[in-house]
């Protein structure tokens, strides 16, 4: 599992203004510059710098530019999720997307967003509450509800690849469940 590093863009309480100076304008000399570096190095480890967060190579990428997103839900898989009929095409802010339903309340989205950056665009882009998972062996960002009612995992199937997978209503929750459906629904992408 990847380390989780929400927050990291969220400013630190006490190191505004110039280094060595405390609040109500006293300094602090070289205690307040030391603790403020000791802090810069642990974000900078954490891989809480400024740029595009560090990922994990992809050993087995995958390849989705020419993968209709409905193809990758067979009848079989459709059937375990509690889902029915064919997938309802469309487009999503992130590309090609395919939605299926089931019981009420019971939804599954898969987008394929091929971009720029890649899964590092969407963990620049995520909410803090954003985990750093692996799924299948692939780094993932995971986002969830609070009892995992709603949960996405966005999978790095390549440097430049992201097969974003949402599940509404879930059991027991939705995040389980979609670890037992990744990987499936990953199997039916090409090898790049």
């Amino acid at each position: 599992m990847l380390p989780a590093h929400a927050g990291c863009s969220t400013p630190v309480a006490g190191l505004g203004g110039r280094p060595g100076q405390y609040p109500h304008g006293r300094t602090g000399g070289k205690r307040m510059r030391r603790s403020t570096a000791v802090v810069a190095v642990l974000l900078a480890l954490a891989g809480c710098g400024s740029g595009t967060p560090e990922l994990p190579a992809i050993d087995e990428p995958r390849e989705i530019r020419a993968v209709d997103p409905c193809s990758l839900m067979d009848a079989r898989a459709l059937g375990d999720s509690r889902l029915s009929g064919p997938g309802v095409a469309g487009t999503g802010p992130e590309g090609p997307r395919c939605e299926w339903a089931g019981e009420p309340g019971r939804r599954l989205a898969v987008t394929l967003f091929a971009g720029e950056g890649g899964l590092a665009t969407l963990a620049d882009n995520s909410a803090p509450t954003t985990t750093r998972v692996r799924l299948d062996g692939y780094p993932a960002l995971e986002t969830f509800t609070g009892a995992g009612e709603f949960c996405q995992y966005d999978v790095g199937i390549a440097p430049d690849q992201v097969v974003l997978i949402a599940l509404d209503g879930g059991v027991p929750d939705s995040c389980t469940e979609l670890q037992e459906i990744a990987p499936g629904l990953l199997d039916r992408l090409p090898a790049a």
